[in-house]
């Protein structure tokens, strides 16, 4: 069961470091991807990582 726990942090932790990553992309003037499409990826990407950290959280409390 550990192990299913800690896989979904590290989702949640890829999770955010990709909308960490798109966040920068979004702060340069010039960048390839419209603003919009790359506002998009990074709500997507956030809230991946929320529900996947309130899943690895609610697996441990109750374990």
């Amino acid at each position: 069961m550990s192990g299913v726990i800690f896989l979904f942090f590290i989702i949640s932790l890829l999770l955010f470091i990709g909308a960490f990553h798109y966040f920068k992309l979004l702060q340069q003037s010039a960048s390839y991807p419209p603003k919009k499409l790359v506002k998009q990826k990074i709500s997507v990407l956030a809230t991946g990582g929320v529900i996947m950290l309130l899943i690895g959280l609610l697996l441990i409390l109750l374990s």
